[in-house]
């Protein structure tokens, strides 16, 4: 206990901003995830299945890919959150958010994309300020400080 004291009296104000930052941000994803499934994934999946039906994606695409995100985004939170593979967390949420811009851009849902800029905008900010990635698992894994 004193060990984890000694840790967070160290960091710098940039390793605590990053390690709040990753957490709250995996907390969120977790949660987008989590609470579509316990709420009913399928009336959620048909909801927004809806929402395409004048966009030229294919309905079986969109539908296939909406049943994946919920349980992708419980483990990619949950792997954010406790900061384990976070560089790559982050590079994969920032490719999470084009294929969501991709998506939302064909049915001209430009206030969603606008959203999903921020969440991009985030997960870039993850990854440049990753060297400051310091209340992570990842840390415990490696006895070598990240330096990208």
């Amino acid at each position: 206990m004193a060990d984890i004291r000694k840790s967070i009296v160290e960091a710098s104000r940039f390793q605590m901003a990053y390690a709040l930052f990753r957490i709250t941000l995996g907390v969120n994803m977790f949660f987008h995830g989590f609470m579509r499934i316990i709420s009913d994934t399928g009336a959620w999946v048909d909801s927004q299945v809806a929402l395409f039906t004048d966009s030229f994606l294919p309905t079986l695409w969109v539908t296939a890919f909406l049943w994946v995100l919920p349980f992708f985004e419980v483990v990619f939170g949950a792997l954010l959150t406790f900061g384990l593979f976070t560089y790559w967390m982050s590079v994969t949420g920032a490719l999470m958010m084009f294929v969501l811009i991709f998506g939302n851009t064909t049915r001209q849902a430009w206030g969603v994309v606008g959203n999903n800029m921020h969440y991009t905008v985030y997960f870039c900010i993850l990854i440049a300020a990753h060297p400051y990635d310091w209340l992570a698992l990842d840390n415990r894994r490696s006895p070598e400080p990240n330096t990208d």
